[in-house]
């Protein structure tokens, strides 16, 4: 029982930090769009190449435009290493344990959960997915404790 709880626990970390990281750098090329000249053109290639699933990606997606990378590294559904999968992994690993974890760590996956099904159906604007992006950092934060 205890490896159990611990295995579920243990993965829920993992893949909420890894919808951090992706958070991380998805966010590091918006702020770079935001910085750079307007004459140069920022790449998106670049990220998909740093996810080693750049045969994935061109299997699915015509080009590397900013629309198409965003939409593969944080919503796309099929693509197991996308935040929305990531985190909906970790709300799974969380929910098989929820009798065990405090009602505080299921509601900040919970929450997490909602917050990033939410961005998925909106897909807003460039600053609004920068402070989505925030959030999903700040929940990778709290699960450093974890």
């Amino acid at each position: 029982m205890l490896s159990r709880v611990a295995d579920a626990v243990y993965w829920a970390s993992r893949y909420v930090e890894r919808a951090e990281n992706v958070a991380r750098f998805v966010n590091v090329n918006l702020d770079l769009m935001l910085d750079s000249p307007s004459t140069q053109k920022p790449s998106w290639e670049p990220l998909v190449l740093t996810t080693g699933d750049q045969d994935w990606y061109r299997e699915n997606y015509e080009t590397a435009t900013a629309q198409s990378v965003m939409q593969f590294l944080t919503f796309d559904r099929k693509y197991p290493n996308s935040i929305l999968s990531s985190v909906m992994a970790a709300r799974e690993n969380a929910r098989t344990v929820r009798e065990v974890i405090s009602r505080e760590m299921w509601q900040e996956v919970n929450g997490l959960y909602l917050t990033v099904v939410e961005a998925s159906r909106k897909q807003g604007s460039g600053e609004e997915m920068a402070h989505f992006y925030e959030r999903v950092k700040v929940a990778g934060i709290y699960y450093g404790g974890v």
